[in-house]
């Protein structure tokens, strides 16, 4: 199993867009606040438990937004190759600075697939911040 924390992200105040910097691999006993748990027992727990809605599904991902917690957790499904792992994302706010997202990844996958994962949400995340400063200009 492959844990990652992904640090300093940097986020424009708009709602949903960030962007992350440098990954930083690091140990660490949660994801998001809570107790590391293998995906599919978080899965279980998140939908049956607390009871809380997919968002989205396609043939690689499904969403789970906790409003409670303001985190939103993305799980991937069977078929994908860094299958099962999650990532959660984070929005921290602090007086004076821009919204940064904490994002945490729990990869139990190959290290290629796992890092994969990781570049993925990387890039999704710059181009969100590209966007969200276009359409503040």
């Amino acid at each position: 199993m492959r844990l990652v924390r992904v640090g300093v992200i940097e986020a424009m105040t708009c709602a949903g867009l960030l962007a992350l910097s440098m990954p930083l691999a690091v140990a660490q006993d949660d994801l998001c606040g809570r107790k590391r748990e293998a995906p599919d027992a978080l899965y279980n727990r998140l939908t049956t438990s607390e009871k809380l809605k997919e968002g989205f599904r396609d043939k690689s991902y499904v969403t789970i937004t906790d409003t409670a917690s303001n985190v939103i957790w993305t799980f991937t499904v069977p078929g994908h190759p860094a299958h099962p792992s999650v990532v959660c994302r984070q929005p921290v706010e602090e007086p004076g600075k821009d919204l940064q997202i904490r994002m945490d990844v729990q990869c139990s996958a190959a290290e290629t697939a796992c890092e994969k994962l990781v570049d993925a949400f990387e890039d999704l995340n710059r181009r969100m911040l590209q966007v969200a400063r276009k359409n503040l200009k």
